[in-house]
């Protein structure tokens, strides 16, 4: 090994095999020579530090990583090692070759099962083995393809054996998964060790997104197609990429609740009513599209969507019941399969692979049973209803018990001993078994990734399904001069129509704006009351600060600690349930934390850098949580979550797009101040008016209730004196300047609701502005100068020189009252309005009948 003695030799004890592809027999081989010496360069501390680097970029960004069907239902951590995989220009050549040639062949063969099914009649493989695949549904017979492009992408999972050949281990043709993962990956190992790319020219990956979406603009016909991609939802394992490809292609990512049928046309519903859907990005099971197609499967669904398809009213991608052709039941006819399609030999070779149906075959996985790992033929959950198996089909006792119960639907295949690559995990560099997945686009000029999502195991380890596992991934490396450039294509021209955003993406934006600032002023108000030192003050002081921390109680639902007479001893508990009580729903950490399933449930539509600093918060506040409780530690958090939130609204302002789904965004966080400010008051100032005195010099309780709002210095800009009553009331009520201020707010949110240009036919939203005009109108008016005289002659207007007028709590409490309700009913009005559409309903209750 060529090592200079003044740089480390991390590779010094590696045990290297026969199957290694960075050492071969005769020593190092040559694509990972540059790779393996710009490593040396580096310490073992800077190593450990660079790898420390790649997981925590990962958790920031909360990747995870899991398949249909596993039991870990919460995703698998992503771990990038730092080690990357090299493919040489004739390994590329050859996979890429072979991939495009099997995808055309199986996309042949989807096309031929659901149409004359030739292949079945000239007896090429038994005809038991698709029609009797739970992945096959009658229903989709005869239905056609734009462009005759069942699987428009896809994947196939590959091995490199010990003596250099390729096989293809299993196909991913109906929803293909980890696209997103490679681009990911290519991106944090260039962050976090640049060096590395000096090594070698590679081929990028980050343009097969924009390849993605160009294909399927053109399964339509439409100058600007509505593309939209249907998931299953956030709860789904797979939904961190599907919010990230939907990003990267510009389109909308929605649940089947998000669609409906009517006169034979798809519909989204979005806060201008119904658009018109061209194409669908399909990320959920066949079966589950259409209840009615598929009646018994146990999903929702949409209602009628498969005779629309039928039609021709909208194209979905990759085509229904495209998954027939991952069937691992037809692996042994594979080569077979692809030689009928394309009249060539398979360049490469499916793995041997046993149908247990087959009795000879079951025989003689019986007798090497060690020496096998047993699959079930497909990964569906059609498959699991079919049987009406309750349990799982993700670890090996549990494929087991299918095989003996119905050995139909499980297959063998020979344990792999595939190539090797050095991993690095604890300082140490050990060899681990990889495995790759190469992704494919069948359009007009059929394209491969450059690389693929290379998986590693454990030397010892023993796959059941090759899932991702928690060993983690690898960056795969093309050189760029293997890879031939395509000429990027130029979109149709932009017709200029507006597609809206989805009513359930405009939702989770509101409502994301919300909690953020829910928990924003919940810090800042803890965060003021804790700087009084609350365990220090004297009994006095206590009272005279109790109504404050009734009011912010009051505004946080701590009702029980709102309604106490006396003031508690010690507030700790308190305390702690207001900052970091996950289970208390109005918790700071419980905000923050419903912030984040919000906008990780339209991650599309929010730019990486603003969830990567949501990330970084929710990260720190589960240290912080699982600390020892005490006023320093809590007091920390909430400082941290006020500058936290501050950092955020700042990075959203910057890098996302100031559209309709930036404007809910802000609704949402308008509205929600405007509350939080009147839940407040309404407790403070009845309370606060109770015990003014003018004589005053001054009204600490005042100057902590305007510290409280952050408006303490606006009032000193505004009136340059102490804090009066009338004023304070003034400044956090009317004054269209001070951001804390309840007018404010309501004018920015009807600025806001302006900018949704919700005009012509589509004026839904006028009625909702007119309303909010009426409760600013009706703010404005209230009498201000009856609520609060001045107490001072001549200083404002109201009092007389004589005998100035007194305060009346109750007055005030009811205004405050009343003004709260007609802001509480704004919400439910834009819900109606814009999410759920009732208004719609109640006028026209046929309008959304398929």
């Amino acid at each position: 090994m060529l090592q200079s003695a003044s740089h480390a030799d991390h590779f010094h004890d590696y045990a290297s095999t026969e199957r290694d592809e960075a050492f071969a027999t005769n020593g190092m081989a040559a694509p990972y020579r540059a790779i393996i010496e710009a490593l040396n360069q580096s310490s073992p501390s800077e190593l450990r530090a660079r790898q420390q680097r790649l997981d925590r970029a990962a958790a920031e960004l909360g990747i995870q990583f899991a398949l249909p069907g596993e039991r870990n239902r919460n995703g698998i951590d992503w771990k990038l090692d730092l080690f990357p995989r090299v493919l040489s220009a004739e390994d590329w050549d050859l996979i890429a070759r072979g991939v495009i040639q099997r995808a055309e062949a199986f996309n042949a063969y989807i096309s031929d099962l659901y149409h004359e099914q030739k292949i079945l009649s000239e007896r090429v493989l038994p005809f038991e083995l698709p029609l009797c695949d739970p992945a096959f549904q009658r229903s989709f017979s005869g239905i056609d393809a734009p462009g005759g492009r069942y699987c428009l992408t896809g994947a196939f999972d590959l091995i490199r054996m010990p003596d250099g050949e390729w096989q293809v281990l299993e196909n991913q043709l109906a929803t293909p998964i980890g696209v997103s993962y490679i681009l990911q990956n290519r991106r944090l190992l260039a962050q976090c060790f640049p060096e590395l790319f000096a090594t070698m020219d590679v081929a990028p990956v980050a343009s097969f997104s924009t390849y993605l979406a160009e294909a399927l603009r053109a399964q339509s016909d439409s100058a600007n197609p509505n593309i939209v991609l249907l998931t299953r939802g956030e709860n789904d394992q797979t939904f961190f990429e599907e919010g990230f490809l939907a990003r990267h292609m510009g389109i909308a990512v929605v649940r089947p609740g998000d669609l409906l049928v009517r006169d034979s046309r798809v519909y989204l519903k979005t806060i201008r009513g119904l658009e018109r859907v061209d194409i669908i990005y399909r990320r959920v099971e066949s079966a589950s599209v259409d209840p009615i197609a598929t009646p018994g499967t146990g999903f929702t669904g949409v209602p009628g969507l498969v005779n629309v398809v039928r039609k021709g009213n909208v194209a979905i991608v990759n085509s229904l019941g495209s998954g027939v052709a991952d069937n691992r039941a037809i692996l042994r006819y594979s080569d077979r399969i692809v030689g009928y399609y394309t009249g060539h030999r398979a360049l490469l070779p499916t793995a041997p692979t046993y149908h247990l149906s087959d009795p000879d075959q079951r025989d003689f996985v019986a007798e090497n049973h060690e020496n096998m790992i047993l699959k079930p033929v497909q990964d569906h959950e059609s498959l699991r209803q079919r049987l009406g198996w309750k349990g799982m089909l993700d670890t090996p006792a549990d494929v087991q018990r299918l095989a003996k119960r119905h050995p139909e639907y499980c297959v063998a295949q020979p344990i792999i001993a595939p190539s090797q690559l050095p991993r690095y995990s604890g300082g140490n560099f050990a060899p681990h078994t990889v495995f790759m997945r190469a992704f494919f686009i069948l359009g007009d000029e059929p394209m491969v990734l450059p690389g693929g999502l290379t998986r590693q195991t454990s030397k010892q380890h023993k796959p059941g399904r090759l899932s991702i596992s928690a060993e983690g991934m690898k960056d795969t490396w093309v050189p760029a001069h293997a890879v031939l450039e395509r000429d990027v294509q130029i979109s149709p021209e932009d017709t200029g129509e507006r597609i809206s955003i989805g009513s359930r993406t405009a939702e989770a934006l509101y409502w994301a704006g919300r909690y953020l600032n829910r928990a924003e002023n919940t810090a800042r108000q803890f965060y003021t009351l804790e700087n009084l030192r609350w365990d220090q003050l004297g009994l006095m002081d206590q009272k005279a600060y109790w109504p404050l921390m009734q009011a912010v109680a009051a505004a946080t639902g701590q009702q029980k600690f709102a309604k106490r007479k006396r003031p508690p001893r010690d507030t700790l508990k308190f305390s702690t349930q207001l900052v970091l009580d996950p289970m208390e729903s109005a918790s700071v950490n419980a905000c923050i934390r419903s912030a984040q399933y919000n906008l990780g449930s339209v991650r599309g539509s929010i730019s990486p850098e603003c969830w990567q600093t949501l990330r970084e918060l929710v990260i720190y506040l589960d240290g912080q949580s699982r600390a020892r409780n005490s006023r320093a530690c809590l007091r920390e958090s909430s400082e941290q979550v006020v500058s936290e939130v501050a950092r955020f609204q700042g990075v959203a302002e910057r890098t996302m797009l100031h559209d309709d789904a930036w404007q809910f965004y802000r609704i949402g966080g308008f509205l929600e101040r405007a509350l939080g400010a009147l839940y407040l008051l309404e407790v403070a100032l009845p309370r606060a008016a109770e015990t003014y005195r003018a004589e005053d010099e001054e009204s600490t309780d005042l100057t902590a209730l305007l510290r409280l709002t952050g408006s303490l210095d606006a009032y000193r800009r505004e009136f340059r004196s102490r804090a009066y009553l009338d004023r304070v009331a003034r400044l956090l009520l009317l004054s269209p300047n001070n951001p804390s201020s309840v007018n404010f707010c309501l004018r920015n949110a009807r600025y806001c609701l302006g900018t949704l240009n919700t005009t012509g036919e589509r004026s839904i939203g006028l009625r909702i502005q007119t309303e909010v005009d009426a409760l600013i109108a009706c703010l404005e008016s209230l009498p201000i100068s009856r609520m609060f005289p001045s107490p001072v002659p001549g200083l404002d207007a109201g009092g007389t020189p004589d005998e100035p007028a007194r305060v009346q709590p109750d007055d005030v409490r009811d205004q405050l009252n009343a003004l709260t309700k007609e802001v509480e009913a704004l919400h439910e009005k834009i819900e109606d309005v814009f999410f759920s559409h009732q208004h719609v309903y109640a006028r026209a209750p046929t309008l959304f009948e398929g």
